[in-house]
């Protein structure tokens, strides 16, 4: 089933915000396909998990979006890009998180963490660059 919206990711709050992307509606019916086909081809039980993700009431799980994106030939980031952005985002800000937590710590362990989370957050996806402050 999809999953719902976490609450790390400040999705507290149901997914009626019309901003929120998803590009799966018109990509499933460019091919005439119907929620219930398209559930069977992802592996979904039913269509409800479909109607839920297009209505933008849910995320699709990772399972799921893997599966819309090998159906559809079109990379997750394309078909759920606010979804992949609020992932970015947050995984940004858990690294400079981080970061400034193990700043003082002069250890050699530490350092090398520094440097990794350090190109974590540098890394901007192209999509992206824009998008994440």
């Amino acid at each position: 089933m999809a999953g719902e919206p976490h609450h790390c990711f400040g999705w507290g709050a149901p997914l009626m915000d019309q901003r929120l992307i998803s590009y799966l509606r018109p990509l499933r019916r460019r091919w005439g396909l119907t929620q219930a086909e398209f559930a069977f081809l992802i592996g979904t039980r039913t269509h409800v998990a479909i109607s839920r993700i297009e209505a933008l009431k849910a995320y699709p799980s990772l399972a799921e979006a893997i599966a819309c994106s090998i159906v559809l030939d079109t990379p997750p980031l394309e078909l759920f890009p606010e979804l992949y952005a609020n992932v970015y985002k947050f995984v940004l800000s858990q690294a400079e998180e981080l970061y400034q937590k193990l700043q003082g710590d002069p250890s050699r362990v530490t350092r090398a963490k520094l440097d990794f989370l350090e190109e974590v957050r540098t890394r901007a996806h192209p999509h992206l660059r824009d998008m994440v402050v």
